[in-house]
């Protein structure tokens, strides 16, 4: 894969792609009541039935139109969320760590095309420290994977520091060749924060304060860490599918402390405020702004830049980043050319963010393919459950071809209803996603439990076989298939 320059812009093409700076010329905007008003009926319907939980937070040319908190921080006590509740960010964090790898390129003490082993020189790994660039770290075409499988073996409490994660991933092997494809990498992440580490001398979180959150005006952001009190700090929450009715937190999943690849946290305000120092050029100056955040590969229907995302969608230009885990589903929305930056962070089921993120979308940018493969993925569900198994896979059938189906709502679809003890509604979500991605290997897991659940021995035995044929090392699944053929 052969990575595309940044382009070069003149003044009109200029204001066009980092517009906040242009924003009085921006056309087709919506007025900001017509978007504040229906926005705050909409999640009031989601708040009232589907338990959405967080902070939305609309500001057109800079300035709040619409904040408002849902739900509660602490679900135990009914404490609820407010407007300046700190909520996990996750992998939005991301944009932090490019920004200030990028300030360290503007200042002459790195350069991009650099190989890792400039400024590592000592990293273990050689296929990482002479072949990776930090560009392809920054754009997720370095070859390198994740480290969450074996942190999930560890105590977390032990991983405080950039360097303490090293051990989790320095020894994986490459998954392709550097600059030859995409893959996703929280472990690139990390190398860049030891990178920034060893070019300034201090640590991560206290570069990113000084260099980001102190210019831009942001004093509620922070890697806070979680084994000690901090005021007003949102938990996140899941419903149980193993207890039906119950909630679970998201305490013993988390990091203990966030870092260069995501999990501290923040406030809406605050991310505004991120947004507005970044597109007021107050961390980088307008060239690098827009090196920064302009797409240079594929990610699904958006691009990936350094450390953000970029959208064109409806004749109109979206760059921001989300990030989830369980119990978090957030996103940094910046409009670029309509003058509007929207920000969702959210403490619950990921299918309430799904659902707000959209609504937003789609009254900013109108109609495009993937706010409508949403729509149309949530109305197979509903088909399904009001009138039975075929009439979704009928739904499915006249599916337009612009159209992608979610798999991943239909699979938070059926979760939920397990969550709920509706075993058969579950089996019958689940198996739309059967039939409309039959090559995924989830689709076989998720309906293996949903037929125990509902005590269908005989299927699930049947179909846990199947997973474990496509995922033999899955210890979880073969401890379930060898109970059920046990009983």
């Amino acid at each position: 894969m052969n990575l595309p320059t940044p382009a070069r812009f003149g003044a009109l093409a200029f204001c066009l792609w980092l517009p906040l700076a242009c924003a009085t010329q921006a056309q087709g905007a919506p007025r900001a009541a017509d978007l504040a008003r229906p926005t705050e009926a909409h999640l009031r319907i989601l708040a009232r039935t589907d338990d959405f939980s967080g902070v939305v937070l609309i500001a057109r040319d800079g300035v709040p139109v619409f904040r408002k908190a849902y739900g509660f921080s602490n679900l135990a006590d009914r404490v609820p969320n407010r407007e300046d509740t700190k909520f996990n960010i996750a992998s939005m964090g991301k944009m932090f760590t490019a920004v200030a790898i990028m300030q360290l390129m503007e200042s002459g003490r790195l350069s991009l095309d650099e190989k890792v082993g400039k400024y590592l020189p000592d990293y273990p790994n050689v296929a990482v420290r002479d072949s990776v660039t930090i560009r392809q770290l920054l754009t997720h075409t370095s070859g390198m994977g994740n480290f969450w499988e074996p942190l999930d073996k560890r105590a977390k409490e032990q991983f405080r520091t950039t360097a303490d994660y090293l051990p989790l991933f320095v020894d994986q092997a490459l998954l392709f060749a550097p600059g030859s494809s995409f893959a996703y990498s929280n472990s690139g992440y990390m190398v860049l924060g030891l990178i920034l580490e060893r070019v300034t001398g201090v640590s991560y979180c206290d570069y990113v304060k000084e260099h980001i959150y102190k210019p831009a005006g942001m004093k509620d952001t922070d890697a806070y860490e979680l084994d000690y009190v901090v005021p007003n700090l949102a938990t996140g929450y899941s419903r149980s599918t193993d207890r039906p009715g119950q909630w679970t937190s998201n305490t013993y999943v988390n990091v203990v402390k966030g870092g260069p690849a995501g999990g501290s946290f923040s406030t809406a305000d605050d991310l505004l405020a991120f947004a507005n120092a970044l597109m007021h050029f107050k961390l980088l100056s307008p060239q690098d702004t827009s090196e920064l955040t302009t797409g240079k590969v594929p990610y699904g229907s958006r691009m990936y830049a350094y450390g953000f995302t970029e959208e064109i969608s409806g004749g109109h230009r979206l760059i921001g980043h989300g990030g989830g885990n369980a119990g978090i589903a957030d996103e940094l929305m910046i409009f670029t050319d309509l003058g509007y930056t929207a920000i969702v962070l959210t403490n619950g089921d990921v299918d309430n963010f799904w659902d707000i993120q959209a609504f937003i979308k789609k009254r900013l940018l109108g109609s495009t393919p993937d706010i409508e493969s949403y729509y149309f993925t949530k109305g197979v569900i509903d088909a399904a459950l009001k009138s039975g198994y075929e009439a979704g896979i009928a739904a499915l059938n006249d599916k337009p071809k612009a159209i992608a189906v979610r798999g991943g709502l239909i699979e938070q679809g059926g979760n939920r209803l397990l969550a709920e003890g509706r075993n058969d509604d579950a089996i019958t979500v689940f198996r739309l996603n059967e039939f409309a991605h039959p090559e995924d290997s989830s689709v076989y897991a998720n309906l293996a439990e949903a037929h125990s659940r509902a005590g269908h021995r005989d299927q699930a035995i049947e179909l846990y076989k199947k997973y474990l044929g496509l995922e033999p090392d899955d210890a979880k699944a073969a401890e379930k298939l060898k109970e059920l053929t046990a009983k």
